[in-house]
């Protein structure tokens, strides 16, 4: 494909197809070109690319920018629904679902209820304590740089 523009502005005043192998003079592409106020360029498909410039008479596409850093307040969040899941997920370990329930029933002896009611508030205290951290932090790095500190055993 061909494509034609001002210089000046890089408004295309004209395109047209190409033949593969045939290299046409300009004013064969564009019988009122100007070299003055004009650039040819040429490219290998039948479309354009969003941004290019015309080097040596060949069309290149711009590199696109690269995609700007996260917001900070996306990457806040995406950390703290992170930190919630590991939460729940570990808390699952040391206490089955089961066992709270039957926590939660009296079933068990006030020892083990309160080590159970114990170990769910810590892991709940450390999920306020950084989500609080998380709103201080400033920067990117600073907000992947901490993580939570959820208990590893039963509170006793």
């Amino acid at each position: 494909m061909y494509v034609v523009r001002n210089k000046k502005t890089k408004a295309i005043i004209h395109m047209a197809n190409s033949t593969p192998g045939v290299d046409l003079r300009p004013e064969e592409v564009f019988p009122g070109f100007d070299p003055k106020a004009m650039e040819l360029g040429r490219y290998h498909e039948q479309h354009l690319p969003d941004d290019f410039t015309i080097e040596d008479g060949v069309v290149v596409a711009k590199d696109k920018p690269k995609r700007e850093a996260e917001p900070l307040e996306n990457l806040k969040a995406a950390k703290l629904a992170s930190a919630s899941r590991l939460a729940f997920e570990l808390r699952r370990r040391l206490i089955p679902e089961h066992e709270m329930l039957n926590a939660a029933l009296g079933v068990y002896d006030e020892k083990r209820t309160r080590q159970i009611q114990e170990t769910v508030k810590a892991f709940r205290e450390e999920y306020k304590r950084f989500e609080a951290a998380l709103e201080k932090a400033r920067t990117a790095k600073a907000v992947e740089a901490l993580e939570p500190d959820y208990p590893t055993k039963l509170v006793s």
